[in-house]
């Protein structure tokens, strides 16, 4: 049984990261996710490939770096629809939680099926594909062969009424050889303006 002081000294690193992720994932720390007209510059001007940035990143070493990287390739990947390309960052055993249907995907083939799904449901119901895609300040710990990353992901669907979704995102990466693939993710994308 723990002592009071016990509880104490377990639940202060919890409070640490928590009051670390709310620093990080504060919407005061994203100045450029209010600048609506720049977003819906972006989508009248860019009518080809998706644009992909990543915004002021912060890697905590330079695996961190690498982890963060990843994460800029697979959202090139899936904003080409290249879901073969995709599902090459992807642990075998990666789990993410549907917020539609309440259930946790377990699996490689599972939690793919259902981001083409969803992402199919996305181009169907807007006037054009994603005509930007940005990763805003994206943190990246990296323990051992493990990563946690995250960030604020912000896409912009094309068309003549460009509208803009956001997703506050928690990603865990695991090291397999020299690659990094995602192992677990929670994200709930919303429309932010239309």
């Amino acid at each position: 049984m723990l002592n009071n002081q016990s509880r104490m000294a377990l639940k202060l690193p919890i409070l640490s990261l928590l009051a670390l992720g709310l620093v990080y994932c504060s919407p005061l720390n994203y100045p450029s996710l209010a600048a609506e007209t720049k977003d819906t510059k972006i989508a009248k001007d860019t009518k080809d490939e998706c644009d992909v940035t990543c915004v002021d990143p912060h890697a905590a070493c330079v695996e961190s770096q690498k982890v963060i990287d990843t994460l800029h390739e697979m959202a090139k990947a899936i904003n080409k629809g290249d879901f073969e390309h995709f599902a090459e960052y992807f642990d075998e055993n990666v789990t993410t939680f549907d917020d539609i249907t309440k259930q946790l995907l377990v699996g490689k083939k599972q939690v793919i099926a259902r981001i083409k799904e969803r992402y199919e449901q996305s181009v169907q119901a807007s006037e054009a594909h994603a005509v930007s895609y940005t990763i805003y300040q994206p943190y990246a710990k990296v323990h051992g062969n493990m990563a946690t990353v995250t960030c604020v992901l912000r896409k912009v669907m094309g068309g003549k009424h460009p509208v803009v979704f956001e997703s506050h995102d928690t990603k865990v990466f695991v090291k397999e050889g020299d690659k990094w693939k995602e192992l677990h993710s929670q994200g709930l994308w919303k429309k932010v303006s239309s």
